[in-house]
Order: C-alpha cells, then structure tokens, then sequence
C-alpha cells in the first residue's frame, strides 16, 4: 500500500506544477497580444504619419515623378492706329526643349534592357520595357539644325537638368514636324514673337521688347503692365517613358494683354518719315524730326525722326542714336520759333497792340556784354512785321520793356519748361533759368529763342494752343473717344491776330515762302538757331539748326507741325530746309484727312 502521506506529498508537487504552467501561458498570452497591439498602434501611427504628418512631402516628390507644371504665355496685346491698323502684334512661335535628365534615364534602361534580351531574346516583358521613343541625339541635332557634337557636348555637361533649350523661334508646323519623329524627352513650349509691321517710321515711339517679351523701349516699356497680361498655368501627367497620360489640366487660366489704340495716323506718319528721310539725306543732316498734332483735340498725329531703326532687327540695334524719339527726349534753343510767343505775351500786356510800332535801327542793339542783331536794317516794324522778317532786335525791345519775370512766367505758363501731358518714357521738360538768372541779357535773348530750352513736343503744343484760339488741349499719343474740355491760356482774339501775323511769314516778303501750300493758307514761323560748341564756350558758326513751325489752314487751322532738321550742310536756313518738308507732310496730310481748301487754287500756267 502507498503511504497516505506520500500520496497527499505527490498531490501538492501535482499541484504547484500546474499553478506554473497557467502563468506561463498567460504570459504568453499577453506578451502576444502586446505584440500585436504594438504593430497595430505603429502601423496606424506609420499611416498617420504619412497620410497627415509628411502627405505633402510625399505627395510632391509623387508629383515629381509625374507630374510637370508648365507656364502658358500669355499673348501680348496689339498696338493699333487710330484706324485699327496694327504697329505692333505677337505671333505664335515654339521652342524645341530636351530633359536630359530624362532622356539619360531613359538611355541606360534602354541599354541595361538591350543586354538583358541579348541573354534572353525571347523574353517579353524585357521586351515590353524597352523605351518606345527614338533616342538617337544625331537625327535631333539634324532636326533641329544643330551640330551633332554640340549637342552631345550640351547634354554630357548638363545629364542632370531637367531642361536644356535646342532652339528658338521655330515656326509652329516645322515644330509639330519635329514632335512627330518622338524624340526622347523632347516637348515643345509656345510664346510670342513681337513683330512690327511698319519699323522704321513708327519705332521710336512704340520701342521694342527683349527676348523674354518685357517691353524695353517707347511706349512697349511705358505700358508693359498693360500690353503683357498674365501667364497662365497648365499640369501635366506624364509615364516614366515620358508619354503623356491626360489631356492638360489647367490650374490657373491665361489673361491676354490689353489692346491699345493709338493717336497716330500711321499714312501720315509714314509720309512724314518719308519727308525727313528725304531732307536729312538732302541736306547732309545728322537728324530730322517732325510733329502733327490735331489742334481742335490734342492728339498727336504723326511723330517721326530720321534716321530710326527696325526694332524686328534684333542684330541692328547698337545704334541707340536711332532708338531716340527726339520728339520728346531732346531739348535745344528753339531760336525765333518763340518769337510769336513773345509777341503773344506782349499783346497780353496790354502796353502794345497790333499796330504798335518798334524802331529797329539800325539792325542791332547792345545788351550788356552782348550785341543783338537782324540779318538786315528793317527800321520800323510793326509786332506782325517783327514776326514776318523775324526781328531779333525787335522782340528783345518788346521783352526789354516789361518787368523781367513777364516773359519767362508767360512761357512757363503755356508750359515751357515742364513736362507735356504725354509723358513719354525719357521725355525732356526743357529749361526755363530759374529767377535768380532772370536779368536783362537773358530775357532779352530769351524773346528770340536763346537762353532756354524746349523739346519738339513742346512747341507743336504751343503752337496748337494759337492755332486753337489760345485754349490748349493736352497733347495726347491715345486717340480719345471724347474731345477734352482744355485750358484757355490766351485770349482768343490775341491768337487770332498772331495767327494772322504768321500766315505774313509764307507770303511775299517772308522768311518761308516754300512754307506755301496750293488751295491752303498757312501760318507759321522759320528759326534758324546756332548750335552750342561742343566745349559749351559760345555758338558755332558751322552748326546750325533748322526750323518751321506752323498751322493750316488758317481759316479755321486744323493741324499744328512742327520741323527741325540738325546740322544741315549747305544751305541752312528753316524757311529753306525745314519748310519744304512741312509744306509736303502738310499738304498730304490734309488732302488725307479731308480738310477743305480755303483758299483758290493757283490756275496753271501757260507754256
């Protein structure tokens, strides 16, 4: 028999064994579910991580590998004339661009691939993975019309760029001939190409833009905001061969540049080039420079100088001398083309009349340390005979007699000395001395044109104001859509007796008889001012500037013109350089624009 007390022993041995073995497995137990529990919370941890924490970082550099924002060029808008004729337009052009990054990708799989079937030629996946595109750089180098080793040389410096440009200004069908033959990485981008259709006559005032399209010249720089408009912006899903997956996605659409219409006639403008091209080349001049202006609106109607440039000439443009519109950026002596605005002046007064008379003998009077003379002893003149044999002694005498400050007040006043409403990029405001320097030689040489400064556009707005019954209207380089009410700065009748007394100067007896026009009566002035020494130490006596400034018809004036010729050889004088050229421009000008005759014409003379 088993001793009692062993077998209750054996029962708790049995029993503390069994204790023991529940723990462990509870353990286990345990230490698996923490186990799971741990993956769980890491995997959702993981997932939050990238889904929320870093789904940015991720989702770009995703959208890198396929995705490709490209820039749509806004069109740059048209530059018109008053009659809708286009100066200045943007034609579609494309660039032939290449990712050599993804072309040199697409290479090695090609080659790593290639060896791959040489081992197994009959593998088709190997063969499924094989770049579709052509990859061969020597026909691209054709197609483009690039050297072969250049673009190798292009693409070896550069095989991690993700753009390298093979060629500019390529016209759309020869650019879709070259997408058909399916280079590797290569694509297409499209922009604009500014183009004018009449360069010379109007480039300086419409200027030009840079190859990117920012406008850098004339009025292409003046009115960038508004001629550019705003690019827009296009994704792109493309496969790792380069093949695009969707059509385009536009993210931010293109807004087109404004339209712009301009003041300019470009009939008048072209014959007005026309005529200074004739006259510099004539005279042997180093520049010419004319202005139209509408005087019942101030709009400028025709603005040219010679010689200019073709802004479509992108290899012709070292000559910045051309580039400048002299119209509004130089300033000169004006000489006696001021003389009927001192006499305006001095009707204003009120101490003089058109009747009054001015002794002018003996051709010459001393100012200070300086001797003011007439080309001839005219002896008693009339303020119509001073302005008709353009008395230099005789509007310093007028000018003499009144307080200093009257004279440069009234030119600043008509707006001497200060920027035109036109506001053109670089324009000049001229110079009128400041107070301190108004003394008796200066304003006496400033009555006939000397001693200030003035630009072309100035003094065809001078001239407009007289011509428009002393009211000035801004000059304006936009056609308006309504007339500007203007300013009156004379008297009406005052500028219509000066207006008569300008129209002597193309009669018989003065200065500018070549200034006539058949079935026109003109009014208007010669000057013919010497030039600075270059050493700014006294005036040349070979260097002169020649000018007309005048108005028609005289009945009822309808346009205003300025001319200035610089240094003519030869002959020099306005009335014969200057005012034959504005006796043309004029005389077209108002057979185009319709302007009835107010004065018979000339009956034929009989052989």
């Amino acid at each position: 028999m088993v001793d009692p007390r062993k077998r209750q022993t054996r029962k708790k041995q049995q029993s503390i064994t069994s204790k023991a073995t529940v723990s462990v497995e509870m353990w286990r137990f345990y230490l698996m579910w923490g186990v799971v529990l741990f993956c769980f919370i890491a995997l959702v941890g993981r997932a939050f991580y990238v889904q929320i924490v870093n789904h940015d970082f991720l989702q770009n550099k995703a959208n890198a590998k396929i995705l490709r924002t490209d820039t749509v060029k806004a069109m740059r808008g048209v530059i018109y004339d008053r009659h809708g004729v286009p100066l200045a337009i943007s034609t579609p052009i494309m660039k032939i661009v290449i990712d050599p990054r993804d072309y040199f990708d697409a290479k090695k799989l090609y080659d790593e691939t290639s060896a791959e079937l040489v081992k197994n030629p009959n593998d088709r996946k190997l063969k499924r993975q094989l770049p579709d595109k052509n990859l061969n750089l020597d026909e691209l180098a054709d197609a483009v019309g690039m050297d072969r080793a250049e673009l190798r040389k292009k693409m070896n410096e550069r095989p991690r760029s993700r753009y390298l440009i093979l060629k500019k200004e390529v016209p759309p069908q020869q650019a879709d001939l070259i997408l058909e033959r399916e280079f590797q990485a290569v694509y297409t981008e499209k922009y604009y190409k500014r183009y004018y259709p009449q360069p010379q006559p109007n480039a300086q005032i419409i200027g030009l833009t840079n190859s990117e399209g920012m406008g850098i010249e004339g009025l292409e720089m003046q009115l960038n905001s508004r001629l550019a408009g705003k690019d827009g912006e296009q994704q792109v899903i493309r496969d790792k061969r380069g093949n695009r997956v969707k059509d385009p996605e536009i993210i931010k659409e293109v807004e087109s540049g404004e339209n712009i219409t301009l003041s300019i006639d470009s009939r008048l403008q072209y014959i007005m080039y026309r005529e200074l091209t004739a006259a510099g080349v004539a005279n042997n001049a180093r520049s010419a420079t004319a202005i139209t202006v509408d005087v019942k609106t101030g709009e400028i109607l025709a603005m040219a100088s010679w010689p200019s440039y073709n802004p479509n000439d992108k290899k012709g443009l070292g000559n910045k001398d051309a580039m400048r519109n002299r119209g509004a950026v130089d300033s000169f002596e004006p000489g006696s083309t001021m003389k009927p605005i001192t006499i305006s002046m001095a009707l204003e007064s009120g101490k003089f009349t058109a009747n009054s008379v001015i002794n002018t003998t003996p051709g010459s009077m001393r100012v200070g340390n300086h001797t003011i003379r007439d080309t001839h002893n005219y002896g008693a003149l009339t303020l119509g005979g001073i302005i008709q044999k353009s008395s230099n002694v005789g509007v310093a005498k007028i000018a003499l007699s009144l307080p200093y400050s009257t004279l440069p007040t009234f030119y600043k006043r008509v707006g001497f000395g200060e920027r035109s409403a036109v506001k053109f990029p670089g324009e000049s405001a001229g110079l009128i001395l400041p107070k301190n320097k108004w003394n008796v030689s200066e304003v006496a040489t400033m009555a006939y044109g000397y001693g200030l400064n003035a630009t072309v556009l100035q003094l065809a707005d001078a001239y407009a104001m007289i011509a428009n019954k002393g009211k000035k209207m801004p000059l304006s380089l936009y056609k308006l859509e309504e007339h500007p009410k203007g300013e009156q700065m004379i008297d009406p009748k005052i500028a219509d007796q000066v207006l008569l007394m300008m129209e002597a100067v193309t009669l018989p007896g003065g200065t500018a008889r070549q200034a006539d026009i058949p079935g026109y009566r003109v009014a208007g002035k010669t000057g013919t001012a010497h030039k600075l020494r270059a050493d700014r130490k006294g005036y040349s006596q070979s260097d002169y500037r020649a000018l007309f400034a005048g108005m028609a018809p005289v009945s009822d004036p309808r346009l205003a013109m300025v001319v200035v010729v610089e240094n003519p050889k030869g002959q020099y004088y306005g009335g014969l350089v200057a005012a034959p050229v504005f006796a043309r421009v004029m005389q077209e000008s108002l057979r185009l624009m319709n302007v009835p005759l107010d004065k018979p014409l000339d009956a034929p003379k009989i052989q």
